[in-house]
């Protein structure tokens, strides 16, 4: 097996990323080992638990059938001071033919040696992705597909997915298996492979509110009261509550609240992506909340935001039938607002 001449003796990766790093630890092992040639040359330690003299007398041992070894310390960051500098002998001068892979959430007592690695080795940070960098992540993911991606579908794969990157290429390898031959991927595609994976969600149930689409709206409710779990993302298992009702009747309100937000700001006929960026969420996102606010007025959000809060009084107060205020209130809410000037029956 030819190995990169550009493989480091050490390398210290770090960060929230941890699907980035797993995916470098593997790109790195793939480089350096061959399946057949792992058996007797790869180890996995604990930093937490395990001594720094067995991780270094790994790291010395010459590999066997191979060029190289590869040794990963998983919480290297959890490791104590004293046992990082029992290490620090071997890192200023470490075996040309050993890989070393650090890693851990933070640098921990391994900060203040960064420049010793570094004159070795290699030190890379992992951030989350957020914004731009997630899409054009997603984007990059679905290319080695052979398959694009648009910015709006994106979009509305982190507002409904959610922004780890381990929940997000699962979603991304059932809609690339899903669309078959199909080059170009659209929402359609996406809230059809999303819909498949979901029990009820609180996004779900404001949808429907927004939508006033009662049945809907009523079934998503009485399966949340039911089950006593609200899911607040689409591909995780309901958080369980003893009473989902607070939970349920603060995401209401807050969707008031966003609908009414959105409407105020884009009054100005102002652009959905700039809205996006000033208010910190997606472009898609704010096309939900837009597309949802044209059944209402200003005045039915401000009265629907009234009504939950009425109802929240209702239930804590006189501590009512819960379930049948929770109804009437989403009845309530997906009543259309009826004209403000009725014409007189009878005249035309």
């Amino acid at each position: 097996m030819k190995v990169p001449s550009d493989i480091y003796p050490v390398y210290f990766l770090y960060g929230p990323e941890d699907y980035l790093i797993e995916e470098e630890i593997q790109t790195l092992l793939n480089q350096t080992l061959s399946l057949k040639e792992r058996g007797l040359n790869f180890h996995v330690f604990s930093g937490e638990e395990q001594s720094d003299q067995e991780i270094v007398l790994a790291a010395q041992t010459l590999p066997m059938f191979s060029r190289h070894r590869f040794v990963l310390v998983r919480e290297a960051d959890r490791m104590e001071e004293e046992r990082v500098e029992g290490m620090t002998e071997y890192i200023t001068n470490p075996s040309p033919s050993t890989c070393l892979v650090l890693y851990g959430q933070t640098m921990g007592s391994w900060k203040k040696h960064r420049k010793e690695i570094e004159k070795v080795g290699k030190v890379e940070e992992h951030s989350r992705l957020k914004g731009r960098s997630l899409i054009s992540w997603m984007k990059n993911r679905m290319k080695e597909k052979g398959k694009t991606l648009s910015d709006e579908s994106a979009d509305y794969l982190v507002e409904v997915v959610g922004d780890h990157l381990h929940d997000l290429d699962n979603v991304l390898e059932k809609v690339f298996l899903s669309v078959g031959e199909k080059g170009t991927i659209g929402l359609s595609d996406l809230e059809e492979i999303t819909s498949e994976v979901k029990v009820s969600t609180v996004f779900d149930l404001t949808d429907a509110i927004g939508r006033q689409n009662l049945d809907k709206a009523l079934e998503i409710l009485g399966r949340a009261m039911e089950s006593k779990a609200v899911v607040f993302r689409k591909e995780e298992q309901g958080s369980k509550f003893g009473d989902p009702i607070p939970v349920l009747l603060s995401m209401m309100a807050k969707q008031y609240w966003s609908m009414l937000t959105m409407k105020e700001m884009s009054s100005g006929r102002r652009d959905a992506g700039e809205v996006a960026k000033e208010l910190g969420t997606s472009p898609w996102n704010v096309k939900k909340l837009l597309d949802q606010g044209k059944n209402f007025s200003k005045s039915s959000l401000r009265e629907g935001i009234r009504k939950c809060h009425r109802t929240d009084l209702a239930i804590k107060r006189t501590g009512g039938p819960k379930d049948l205020l929770m109804e009437k209130l989403v009845i309530d809410l997906c009543r259309p607002e009826a004209p403000k000037n009725p014409r007189p029956l009878g005249k035309r």
